[in-house]
């Protein structure tokens, strides 16, 4: 009998199956899974099985220490809330329950919410770095060079790079420098979580924004980070909408969401 695959089929995909490919993006996402418990698990000082189950775990953040600020995480069955140890104080004797924001106004009725903040992993093995306008190209920085890092922060307002989180004395493990006419006007990076997560951000300066210089950035800083075996994670704001666009642009995947409340 004769074969009757389209035109242009490969005779050898007759033996394709589905549940292969299902297989393979199952182990893929278990492997994801596996990586994001290791990282936060040793963020949140916990094991495996905590994830699983139901209550709140508490991490003490030096830096709040005297603030009404917290923030609340909910991974699987569990919730993780960082904060100062004035407040751990107060909410631990809740523990047992998952301290949402739902059970946190049941127990704290003056708490008021102040930003979400979403969470998103890139899930695929290879991404493509959309073109640039004309006179604009995207080449690698050297973390130690302060100068030329300098001179692009020089063009920024000092709120867009406490937001961005560049610290040129922390500097992050790739950088993708954006040019124009020789000078750096935006900026790609991925900066290390534990071992084997990337956290992917991006600045671009003011005047050359709606360009599509930013999902350019954001692509080459993810490019690098699976280049070096790290799994891409991008964080915005719930208000920052076009960041958000840019990462599920380009295959982001919404993962989980953090929130910030006053108490």
């Amino acid at each position: 009998m004769k074969d009757s695959f389209p035109k242009g089929f490969q005779q050898s995909n007759r033996d394709w199956n589905p549940w292969t490919t299902i297989l393979r993006i199952y182990m893929k996402d278990t492997k994801i899974q596996d990586i994001m418990i290791e990282d936060r698990g040793s963020f949140y000082g916990c094991d495996r099985e905590t994830f699983f189950r139901k209550g709140t775990t508490f991490k003490h953040r030096e830096s709040l220490d005297g603030k009404d600020i917290l923030y609340t995480t909910r991974l699987f069955d569990h919730t993780f809330i960082t904060t100062g140890c004035e407040l751990i104080s107060k909410l631990f004797p809740h523990g047992e329950m998952n301290l949402d924001g739902t059970k946190l106004k049941e127990q704290f009725p003056s708490l008021q919410y102040e930003m979400a903040y979403p969470h998103f992993f890139y899930r695929r093995d290879k991404i493509d770095i959309p073109n640039l306008p004309e006179g604009y190209e995207i080449v690698p920085a050297d973390p130690a060079d302060h100068k030329l890092l300098q001179q692009f922060l020089d063009g920024c307002t000092d709120e867009d790079i406490e937001d961005a989180l560049i610290d040129l004395d922390d500097p992050d493990e790739e950088i993708r420098l954006v040019f124009h006419k020789g000078k750096p006007v935006g900026y790609g990076a991925y900066r290390r979580w534990g071992k084997m997560m990337g956290d992917v951000g991006i600045l671009i300066q003011k005047e050359h924004r709606m360009k599509g210089l930013g999902k350019a950035a954001v692509a080459a800083a993810t490019e690098a980070c699976l280049n070096n075996d790290c799994l891409p994670f991008y964080r915005t704001s719930r208000e920052n909408t076009g960041s958000q666009s840019i990462a599920r642009n380009l295959g982001y995947n919404y993962e989980w969401e953090t929130f910030e409340y006053r108490l």
